[in-house]
């Protein structure tokens, strides 16, 4: 007869399991405490484990997925036509083209100045006075764009050619002289000069102008031209 076996007995000799190593993960304030303390100990790497990343919520609808990516587009969009520069027109090219297309006999800066003051006031058309303006007149203002300069002279002279043609002109003083050195190493004459514009109505109007010269045997040319409040 064999002999009878005790379960209870047997249960206890058996070897236990080994126990399974869990790594549990960490928070995002855990890691970040962890990797300070890393650096604490100067230890050569950091002890970063891993973090619990945020529960996922519900999976957008297509009219949700549609909306985010049309509005991604157009924030694009938007940012590329701001950085993109504005072109120059063809209307603002050819009239930078003009520069110093019209020559001057005058003897003087002040007989040059009142040519083309009463040339420009005839008609007050922007071609007159571009024509005798140095390219310096278009930077001047580097912030102003060639085709909002344009603009500004074109709507400046329409406000002036309401109240007619230039009947009189008077400079006030001997205008300054002085000299600036351009970007190529050159120095060219430069001249500074006020006065008052009177119009066929009447109206009177104050006159500053800087003139620049690049070389004795070249014309001079207009660099700025104010005249308040049609051109500031």
């Amino acid at each position: 007869m064999p002999a009878p076996v005790h379960y209870s007995t047997y249960q206890q000799q058996q070897p236990k399991p080994r126990p399974i190593r869990v790594r549990y993960k960490r928070s995002l304030e855990e890691v970040l405490k962890l990797a300070l303390d890393s650096v604490d100990r100067k230890a050569k790497r950091l002890d970063l484990g891993q973090f619990n990343p945020l529960p996922k919520g519900r999976l957008l609808t297509r009219g949700e997925k549609t909306l985010s990516v049309t509005f991604v587009a157009a924030l694009g969009l938007a940012v590329w036509i701001q950085a993109r520069p504005e072109p120059v027109s063809a209307h603002a090219s050819y009239f930078e083209s003009l520069a110093l297309s019209t020559g001057s006999e005058a003897p003087s800066v002040q007989a040059f100045a009142e040519e083309a003051i009463r040339t420009i006031g005839r008609e007050w058309r922007a071609e007159a006075l571009f024509a005798r303006v140095h390219p310096l007149f278009w930077q001047q203002t580097p912030d102003l764009h060639p085709n909002a300069l344009t603009r500004r002279v074109e709507a400046a002279f329409a406000g002036l050619a309401a109240h007619g043609p230039v009947v009189g002109l008077t400079i006030f003083g001997a205008p300054s002289v002085g000299t600036l050195e351009r970007g190529n190493g050159k120095v060219a004459m430069t001249s500074r000069l006020a006065g008052q514009v009177e119009l066929a109505d009447g109206t009177v109007i104050r006159l500053a102008a800087t003139l620049v010269q690049d070389d004795r045997s070249k014309p001079w040319g207009i660099a700025q031209l104010s005249l308040p409040p049609f051109l500031p």
